[in-house]
């Protein structure tokens, strides 16, 4: 048989064969490479634990690289011990404290030069900016008890406690805005409280998109003082850049150490509660006395857990006992019993049966059970309260965050304004003068009183609202909104309302004898139908 009877479509079986051997060959030669570098290095890891185990202490300024990029420990500490940081058990503490570490080279590099170009600005700004420093370290601390922790439930009273001192100096930063909003430099100062939620990436599972919203938002204000200072101020233009760079620079850290979220340690961790507390003392005393920088552990091991609390002082011991002992379990051995499950109850004479015996009633007697205790409210981690709003800027009014206000907030405006009210509570706004137009968007309990509108007005997601119209426009859209009424006037009969996924809506119009005003529902039942191939919708009316 001829080398050509094993051709198959073009390809020649022979030389297919040939080269599949050389392949072979070469994979061959990987494997054995592969094999004798596993074991080069497990014999480095050996020998590093052996040094461990004769009383060396792990230091990070000792570690070495050889060719291959293998880790190895090979110098003497302080005290000429071998030092080791190829241990396995070790590996995930060592990249916690380059976490810590890198979060605190940020804090130099980026926030602490901030903090002193802005006292070179004004006063006002390097106060605000030293609240947002004060933050970052704040959050250092949470993040050096993270590393060493199990993730907690962020529900409880231990990560709100982390996440305390943060939110304290992101509320000093709003309320320093808004009480020098007569100040040459507000945009500033509005440029920090806007960028200053971005610290809530630590509480969310896409940290870099947080990071990148806030920056956003601040780099609104940004553009203003670039716009206001550029050639006026040169060291403005230069803390706008220093600002936005620390945004990228966090970016750029979160992305590398915390991707998902903050990197807990739930395989060899402690409870959070235990690490924050011992935290919290080392940073307080840190003033105090100089800090160990080594990286040497304590002897002795971490400190036991606290014990759990006690019980309530309004529980007896035996309520106690029972709660202990029920369950599921209980109920249905209770069940079980039929007729005898009355035999345990006691008789109660007619001395004690309040409807023979009045006096019972005055005296109020109280039980002996204990009230449960009421239910927790879920806490609502880092979403901060904004401070009111209550500007214009360019030619378009903005309205937000404002809560159980007593007086009606009054607005003088032009005929090329726009108006904006957004997430207030309870609260009456005026707007006087004719507008634009008007967007009124996830409010509740809100009251709008305008003069009249150009384009009208836009209800988006709102809840118990109430507008009323003195004069006229063209149109009112309601979306996605629920218990709403609406007054029109004379003028503005003929608006068009234009409603989708919004119920309880109630017209009023002054077409009442001597001008009372008649109140007129919404449809919200509708019957579709085909006739001929073709869609029609009705209303459906109740015949009463």
């Amino acid at each position: 048989m001829t080398e050509t009877n094993f051709s198959v479509q073009g390809y020649n079986l022979v030389k297919l064969l040939k080269r599949l051997e050389d392949a072979t060959a070469r994979l061959e030669d990987v494997t054995i490479y592969q094999e004798g570098y596993i074991q080069s290095k497990f014999a480095l890891e050996k020998d590093g634990k052996t040094d461990v185990v004769a009383g060396s202490k792990p230091s990070s300024g000792s570690v070495s690289s050889n060719a291959s990029g293998v880790t190895t420990g090979n110098t003497a500490g302080p005290a000429g011990e071998a030092v080791s940081s190829s241990k396995p058990a070790g590996e995930a503490n060592k990249e916690e404290n380059e976490a810590v570490k890198e979060f605190k080279i940020f804090i130099e590099q980026n926030v602490d030069p901030l903090v002193k170009l802005s006292a070179e600005i004004d006063p006002t700004v390097q106060k605000t900016v030293e609240y947002l420093s004060n933050a970052f370290k704040a959050q250092l601390d949470f993040i050096k008890a993270a590393v060493q922790s199990k993730k907690p439930d962020f529900a409880s009273p231990a990560f709100i406690e982390g996440l305390t001192p943060i939110n304290e100096n992101i509320f000093s930063i709003g309320e320093l805005k808004e009480e020098n909003r007569n100040s040459k430099y507000f945009p500033h100062l509005n440029a920090i409280s806007e960028g200053s939620p971005l610290f809530s990436w630590i509480a969310g599972p896409t940290p870099v998109s947080t990071i990148t919203d806030f920056k956003d938002a601040a780099q609104f204000w940004t553009n203003r003082i670039l716009k206001e200072f550029r050639s006026t101020d040169p060291k403005s233009v230069e803390w706008v850049q220093l600002f936005l760079t620390l945004f990228d620079n966090l970016k750029a850290y979160v992305k590398e150490y915390h991707t998902t979220g903050v990197a807990w340690n739930d395989a060899s961790g402690e409870d959070f509660q235990t690490v924050l507390n011992k935290v919290s003392n080392e940073s307080s005393g840190a003033s105090a006395a100089p800090s160990d920088t080594t990286g040497t552990p304590t002897p002795g091991g971490p400190p036991p857990p606290p014990p759990p609390p006690p019980p309530s002082v309004f529980e007896s011991g035996e309520q106690s006992k029972q709660q202990e002992s029920g369950g599921i379990g209980a109920v249905f051995a209770e069940l079980n019993k039929g007729e005898n499950i009355t035999k345990s109850l006691k008789k109660v004479e007619k001395s004690q049966q309040t409807h023979k015996n009045p006096d019972l009633r005055v005296s109020g007697t109280v039980s002996d059970k204990a009230a449960p205790p009421p239910k927790p409210k879920k806490p609502s981690t880092l979403k901060t309260k904004k401070p009111p709003r209550k500007e214009l800027s360019g030619n378009k009014w903005f309205i937000e965050n404002y809560e159980d206000e007593t007086e009606p907030l009054v607005i003088e405006t032009k005929i090329d304004e726009s108006v904006f009210i957004g997430k207030c509570v309870n609260t009456l706004i005026q707007i006087k003068g004719k507008v634009n137009a008007v967007t009124v968007n996830e409010t509740e309990r809100c009251s709008l009183v305008l003069d009249s509108s150009i384009c009208g007005v836009d209800v988006i997601k709102c809840f118990r609202f109430g507008i009323q119209v003195e004069q006229s426009l063209p149109q009112i859209t309601i979306d996605q909104s629920d218990s709403g009424s609406i007054y029109l006037s004379k003028d503005s009969l003929q608006a068009q309302i234009f409603t989708s996924s919004s119920t309880g809506i109630n017209i009023n119009t002054p077409t009442g004898p001597d001008g009372d005003f008649v109140e007129v529902p919404l449809p919200e039942q509708l019957i579709h139908t085909f006739v001929e191939g073709k869609l029609q919708t009705k209303i459906y009316e109740h015949a009463g």
